[in-house]
């Protein structure tokens, strides 16, 4: 092990750590965290998940599927049941534009199906639900128009469509008193294209 790092310099300034970066076997190391800051991301311990976070984290105030929600149904047009997914810090999907998420819902209508629905339970404890909605990595190309319908305690609320090179776009959907929330994915043409919109970072709020 080697002391032997005399500066570290950051956009031309600077900047030495107090706890001083060494070489070992080749490999130089640096304080993460110090190193981070000083370039404008925080970073965070998750102890229950073993998992350094560098930049953005999740939000405490927010409650998101996968993590705080299961989701209460599923349906689609040809009766198959692996046309959903979501996660919270576990896999990692990609929007239509090429950034990445770790918390996420997907919805599809496969090649042949024509519309599928996923709904969670919010039993009138939610006030808010916010996530960036777009085309996933897989429908990136799409030829065709989707369209996605949010509905409030089977209601609909709100009616979005895509079309190949759509940008990502944040939405803000009220819930206040509502029981339930349900997504609902549809092609505009029955065509074998498959079509998977995302909700990315989708997260509650009370």
């Amino acid at each position: 092990m080697f002391y032997n790092i005399k500066n570290i310099k950051i956009d031309q300034v600077s900047k030495m750590p107090e706890e001083k970066p060494f070489t070992y076997n080749g490999t130089t190391y640096v304080p993460l965290r110090y190193i981070s800051e000083e370039l404008g991301y925080p970073v965070e311990w998750d102890s229950p998940n073993q998992t350094i976070h560098i930049g953005k984290t999740s939000e405490k105030s927010a409650f998101y599927p996968g993590r705080d929600l299961e989701y209460m149904n599923f349906q689609n047009s040809d009766g198959y049941k692996d046309y959903y997914s979501y996660s919270y810090n576990k896999n990692t999907i990609s929007d239509n534009i090429g950034n990445e998420y770790n918390n996420y819902i997907t919805i599809s209508t496969g090649k042949y199906g024509d519309w599928s629905l996923i709904e969670f339970p919010l039993n009138g404890q939610y006030n808010t639900f916010k996530t960036t909605l777009g085309l996933t990595e897989k429908s990136k190309n799409l030829s065709g128009e989707a369209k996605l319908e949010v509905y409030i305690d089977e209601k609909i609320s709100e009616t979005y469509t895509f079309t190949g090179g759509n940008m990502p776009k944040n939405i803000e959907l009220k819930l206040k008193g509502a029981n339930k929330i349900g997504f609902k994915v549809s092609k505009k043409d029955s065509t074998s294209e498959n079509v998977e919109i995302g909700l990315f970072d989708a997260r509650f709020y009370k």
